[in-house]
């Protein structure tokens, strides 16, 4: 009967390895401390300065080589920033010096031994990437996960809490983490709850003002690790977002990363104009003394000596 019962143990443990079950510990290459991308030929368009000295880049399976930001530990994405609406969408402005690239292109994750950690894609920028969710006085949104995933309502019990939830009286306000909701009741009318972006014209009758409209320019960016890829930026009306789906999906997707037949593409750089850029001002130094730590500083230039 003992042998039986060890025969058994021993199966299960196998199978269990053999088939991923375990998910307390993300399964990290060699390279956790490498803070470039010069052995990353998929996307060396995302070697830049704002990246290299603000995290690290480490190796994730299923996702490959991913990012990771210095930051505390109670950080999270699209919370230090505000909503700007550029006649169209709304664009998030993030106060982090990072905040360009890695929440207008990419997915998020997170995991107990990483933290928040972003992930490279291949799409064009977008106004915003997260996932959406609108219902009674309140609006929210969540990083966009990797493969089209999402997360648990906001009232559902989880370890992690990815929603940042805001009354839409306060949609639009500079800071948006200083009106952020912890805690919210259950639900229970789901015929109304929307996953889209606010309607525009809703949030103005909460705020009773007229929303401006902000024009955003965008330019390429020359990162540093050439060749660059080119492509023309979208239209200003372009939203990139894909739909948030359910259903359940119990298959990893295959990891896609194109190939060498695709048209090569450069990032672009979101300009943020003059009254938006004061407010970014404003904020910026709070949240990089009380929120970042600069890990990588770039190099000091060798100093030339007199002859």
């Amino acid at each position: 009967m003992n042998l039986r019962i060890l025969s058994f143990v021993l199966f299960i443990t196998i199978t269990c390895f053999f088939s991923g079950c375990y998910t307390g510990n993300l399964n990290q290459g060699n390279n956790s401390q490498d803070n470039n991308l010069q052995d990353n030929s998929e996307y060396p368009e995302y070697n830049v300065d704002d990246l290299n000295q603000y995290g690290q880049w480490t190796d994730v399976y299923p996702y490959g080589k991913v990012w990771c930001p210095s930051v505390v530990n109670d950080w999270q994405p699209f919370t230090n920033g505000h909503w700007s609406y550029d006649g169209y969408n709304w664009v998030w402005v993030s106060y982090e010096p990072f905040g360009w690239i890695v929440y207008h292109y990419g997915s998020w994750e997170y995991s107990q031994d990483l933290g928040w950690f972003w992930i490279p894609g291949d799409e064009s920028w977008t106004p915003a990437c997260v996932q959406w969710i609108d219902y009674g006085d309140y609006v929210g949104w969540a990083p966009r996960r990797a493969y089209n995933r999402i997360w648990p309502e906001p009232w559902e019990h989880n370890n992690v809490h990815p929603w940042m939830l805001v009354s839409k009286g306060d949609f639009n306000r500079e800071n948006i983490n200083s009106y952020r909701i912890h805690s919210v009741s259950q639900y229970d009318n789901p015929n109304q709850i929307q996953r889209r972006e606010p309607d525009v014209k809703t949030i103005q009758r909460y705020v009773k003002e007229p929303i401006p409209i902000v024009k955003f320019e965008r330019e390429p960016v020359v990162t540093n690790n050439p060749p660059v890829r080119t492509e023309n930026p979208p239209n200003k009306n372009d939203n990139s977002t894909p739909p948030v789906t359910r259903g359940n999906n119990n298959s990893t997707p295959p990891v896609t990363r194109g190939n060498n037949n695709t048209k090569p593409r450069t990032i672009v750089h979101m300009q943020i104009p003059p009254a938006e850029r004061q407010k970014v001002n404003k904020y910026r130094p709070k949240v990089e003394k009380d929120v970042l730590k600069k890990k990588n500083p770039p190099p000091t230039p060798p100093q030339k000596r007199d002859k």
